[in-house]
Order: structure tokens, then C-alpha cells, then sequence
């Protein structure tokens, strides 16, 4: 994964609430850099080192990153502003949010930290669909800004306003983006053909907005 140079990340360091500073290092596992599991799991030992991992029990395998460049990849561990040390923070795909607490035993951290599962796809929103995503957004180098939904189906954007060539856009499957971006659940649940959430990254929050050429956008004011 490319986490992008310093100016890409100015963005994410700008807001920044965690109470530990930018550059501090963090252990992230290979399996989440390399794209093959969900960030679920973020652990903190008694000295306060950040981990990150995914479903099940901890990996071994883990590359150093700085906790800039994680959250420039995953926006959705902005949020945790309060993760003491020796405390862990359990993604909760249902209720599309954190549970911090204390670190759980082997048995219950495979229970506890879980991928996506289909059961919780709403009618109407096929997981198996096709999502259209920014090429530079899915590897790191841009961060996920907006998530919009056409009749056509999901697309996963980075900022800009420049119309971009075919081949800056990959087709993933729509469970696959949502596994890359957990936060990006609850507005694909949520989200109407016509409909987009933009990121404020000052709030933490996603922000709807109505898709030019939408007949909703497209209804006169009273």
C-alpha cells in the first residue's frame, strides 16, 4: 500500500484528536496493508503502542507505519480519541462503530473481531455487487472522501473535481470496498440512487448531498 508523500496526509493531521502525536510509530498488520483483511482491531499495550490488525486472533506478521499514514488509509480509527493503554477498540459492523474496553482473551478476540458478515446487508443492496472505486483511493495514495450511489450502482472517490480517465477506476466488489472502508457501511445501507456522503474530516462524520442530474436535485424550490 502507498500511504502517499507528507503533503497528502496534511489533511488528516490537521484534525487530529488522537492523544498520541502524527508520527508516533504503530505495528500494522501485513494482511491489512496488503489488503486481504478489514481493519477491525485496534489494541494498545501498557506502554501505549498502537496496534492494528484484523478478524480473529492477532498476526504475527506486522509492517511499522506511522499513525498518520494508517489513518490517512483507514479514516474510520480517527474517531478513537480515547484508547488507554492496555484498552482495545473492536469494530462493531452492525452498529458501524467502535467498542472500546479491555483486551479480550484468545478466545474471545476470534468471537469479537469479525469480518463482514452478509447476514447484515440490507434488502435492496446486493453484497455481491459491483462497486466502481478510485484506483488511487483503494491503494492509499488518495484518501476516501465520498461514496455515492446511481442506478447504476456504488462508486468510492477521493477529492477532486476533475473528470478522470477510465483507467483511474477499478471494479471491485461491493463487500470488498466496504471491507477496505468499514465506516462506509452504514451509508451504503442508507444511501438512495441519487444520493452521495461526502467525509468532514474536522467532524468525523459522513454528509449527504444530492447527485447533480438527480430528480431530486433537479425538483424546483417551493
Amino acid at each position: 500500500m502507498d500511504c502517499g508523500d507528507e503533503d497528502q496526509v496534511v489533511p488528516v493531521i490537521e484534525h487530529w484528536k488522537l492523544d498520541s502525536p502524527p508520527d508516533t510509530p504503530a505495528q500494522v498488520a501485513v494482511d491489512l496493508v496488503e489488503l486481504r483483511q478489514p481493519l477491525v482491531s485496534v489494541a494498545r499495550d501498557e506502554e501505549g503502542t498502537w496496534c492494528f490488525d484484523g478478524p480473529g486472533t492477532a498476526r504475527e506478521k506486522t509492517e511499522r507505519m506511522t499513525l498518520a499514514d494508517v489513518l490517512h488509509a483507514w479514516p474510520h480509527v480517527a474517531v478513537l480519541r480515547d484508547v488507554p493503554p492496555g484498552q482495545v477498540a473492536i469494530w462493531n459492523w452492525d452498529d458501524n462503530g467502535w467498542r472500546v474496553g479491555p483486551r479480550p482473551d484468545t478466545t474471545d478476540a476470534a468471537e469479537l473481531c469479525t469480518d463482514l458478515d452478509e447476514s447484515l446487508w440490507p434488502e435492496g443492496v446486493a453484497a455481491d455487487g459491483v462497486a466502481v472505486v478510485e484506483r488511487a483511493v483503494v491503494t492509499g495514495e488518495e484518501e476516501l472522501t465520498d461514496v455515492q450511489r446511481d442506478r447504476e450502482g456504488f462508486f468510492f472517490v477521493g477529492p477532486g473535481d476533475e473528470e478522470l480517465g477510465p483507467d483511474a477506476y477499478v471494479r471491485v466488489r461491493l463487500s470488498d470496498a466496504v471491507r477496505r472502508w468499514p465506516h462506509s457501511f452504514g451509508v451504503v445501507r442508507a444511501l438512495e440512487p441519487g444520493e452521495g456522503v461526502e467525509w468532514n474530516a474536522e467532524d468525523q462524520q459522513w454528509e449527504g448531498y444530492l447527485l447533480l442530474g438527480s430528480p431530486e436535485a433537479a425538483e424546483p424550490e417551493a
